[in-house]
């Protein structure tokens, strides 16, 4: 992975309840993201949606952005948060969690349901790394492994990528974003 480029993560239920142990969070977490950062001290402000969605914005009007990452950033911005948006479309069972907004990047976290007949449904986290500049490519990516480290667990396994792939066909073809259609854990 390379320059500003936005990328999306995948993060399992598994490893937000490991997650919850090894930062203590407690029973009822809803804003799993917003705890570690706080639990890591990072500096940070917590991004509601529609100032999630402000913030990509001014991002992908940002001057250091090439023009195809700031369209992006922008189709981004509009897929993931407004109403009907992209997954609203599609899946019907996305939804924002939380966003934080540092100095140097973004991060946005939601909440995926996958349905299952007669099985308990599947649940992941989609975290979309959003770098502000080039110090925030490295930031963001050291701040991801570190949490890792701490939380001591894979944020996916391969049979939890393969689970994922009812929302990967959904946006394939209709959102571009490195990580959709490929597990970057392994090359962060």
């Amino acid at each position: 992975m390379s320059g500003l480029e936005p990328f999306l993560l995948y993060v399992s239920k598994r490893f937000l309840d490991k997650a919850s142990k090894a930062f203590n969070f407690g029973l009822i977490v809803r804003r799993p993201l917003v705890e570690i950062m706080k639990r890591v001290g990072v500096d940070f402000k917590e991004l509601e949606r529609e100032e999630a969605r402000a913030a990509l914005e001014r991002v992908g009007e940002a001057g250091g952005l090439t023009v195809s990452v700031g369209q992006l950033v922008k189709s981004l911005a509009l897929a993931f948060l407004l109403p009907t948006g992209l997954f609203y479309a599609t899946l019907k069972k996305v939804f924002y969690r939380a966003g934080v907004e540092t100095e140097n990047f973004i991060i946005l976290e939601f909440l995926a349901e996958i349905p299952r007949a007669l099985r308990p449904s599947l649940f992941y986290d989609l975290w979309l790394v959003v770098p502000k500049n080039s110090g925030g490519v490295e930031e963001s990516k050291r701040l991801v492994k570190a949490i890792v480290e701490m939380v001591g667990a894979p944020p996916l396994t391969q049979e939890e990528w393969r689970d994922a792939e009812p929302i990967r066909e959904k946006l394939s073809g209709r959102l571009e974003v490195r990580g959709l259609d490929e597990n970057l854990w392994p090359s962060l």
